[in-house]
């Protein structure tokens, strides 16, 4: 069903793989820093309420990124698709963090 061999076939998809993988690990660094920042947070003293947003972004960012690794073809079957969503999650980790910088410092985990 295809028209390309099996050796164009098995490269577009690794590299497609490739960096839907690089890019699910720069959503999951995004993620981690994120969790790093509100756990700062918590442990400053801000309150459930200045949390708040920080934490909705942290579930909207996790919620991608699961939905990625579920869908389970690491990007082959719809690569620009995971690559957008992973993009949507790193984006969302870093304004979450942003929320939470009158408070406390970046986290080196960035």
């Amino acid at each position: 069903c295809h028209k390309w061999s099996e050796q164009e076939l098995k490269a577009r998809a690794e590299t497609t793989q490739d960096r839907t993988f690089q890019m699910r690990n720069t959503a999951m660094d995004a993620l981690v820093a994120l969790i790093a920042d509100l756990s700062a947070a918590r442990q400053a003293g801000v309150p459930d309420t200045g949390l708040a947003a920080a934490r909705q972004a942290q579930r909207r960012a996790q919620f991608m990124i699961d939905f990625v690794e579920a869908e389970n073809s690491n990007g082959f079957h719809a690569g620009q698709e995971a690559v957008r969503i992973l993009g949507q999650a790193v984006d969302v980790a870093r304004q979450g963090q942003l929320t939470l910088r009158p408070a406390v410092k970046p986290s080196a985990a960035q």
